[in-house]
């Protein structure tokens, strides 16, 4: 009799995007066209003008539109000619086991537990991989906040670990240029905070750092851009559970 428990379940797609540079091919042929049209424009307004049957008036205007309209499709023809002859087709598929990146002729199958840090902005999620690659989620792709909805635990889960690692081997770990974790607890602008001392939370993409006065209440230290901030889950989780096993006496423990 087979045992289900020690089948390996296949990955499951999660979700997927697929680019193609053959669109930027089609654009530079419009803004071929549309460019064309433009000099012509450009070169009737002119002509007229110079035989005399242009209304009076109308010549500055005209070639001033017209000129307008040509850096227009010429800027578009170019940008989109160096996207098709630069770009390559790109496909994304996230499982719950990891994802698949594929680039051209270049494809990488990463599991989770390859990420090494992981950072978002309103419009781009950046997944850094421990082989040095780093990539690069934004609208193109579809709505980011559906990506970040599905990657944001898997990597807090991945960098936390990650972090703690770090602590039990007495290694620093920087999240940002002025944010590091240390053993010990976390350095500020080069100012020490021991977790006994420490709180940090997370609100409207604001990542604040309490350090506690002799009072007994939370001063904020200072106050980070969470969208500058690498694996800002990871740390919240860590830190989180550190604190509370650093301050029993404030949560009861």
């Amino acid at each position: 009799m087979t045992n289900r428990s020690a089948v390996s379940q296949p990955p499951k797609l999660l979700l997927e995007a697929t680019l193609r540079r053959r669109p930027f091919f089609r654009k530079a042929l419009l803004a071929a066209l549309g460019l064309a049209v433009a000099l012509v424009a450009l070169y009737a307004v002119n002509e007229a003008n110079t035989i005399g049957t242009l209304p009076e008036g109308f010549w500055l205007p005209g070639i001033i539109i017209a000129i307008i309209t040509v850096l227009l499709f010429a800027i578009s023809l170019l940008t989109n000619l160096w996207r098709w002859l630069r770009g390559a087709d790109e496909v994304l598929r996230f499982y719950d086991q990891g994802f698949v990146w594929t680039h051209g002729n270049d494809t990488r199958k990463y599991g989770w537990s390859a990420l090494q840090a992981y950072r978002e902005t309103k419009r781009m999620l950046y997944l850094t991989m421990k082989d040095g690659k780093i990539i690069k989620i934004g609208d193109r792709h579809g709505d980011v906040q559906n990506w970040a909805f599905l990657i944001r635990k898997r990597a807090a889960r991945v960098t936390g670990t990650l972090i703690a690692r770090a602590i039990r081997e007495e290694q620093p770990f920087r999240l940002h240029k002025q944010l590091t974790v240390w053993p010990g607890g976390v350095e500020v602008n080069k100012q020490e905070i021991p977790w006994s001392e420490l709180d940090v939370r997370l609100k409207d993409s604001r990542l604040t750092v309490y350090r506690r006065a002799e009072s007994g209440k939370f001063r904020t230290v200072k106050q980070f851009n969470a969208q500058t901030v690498e694996n800002v889950g990871g740390f919240l989780e860590l830190a989180h559970s550190t604190i509370k096993n650093h301050q029993r006496e404030r949560f009861g423990v």
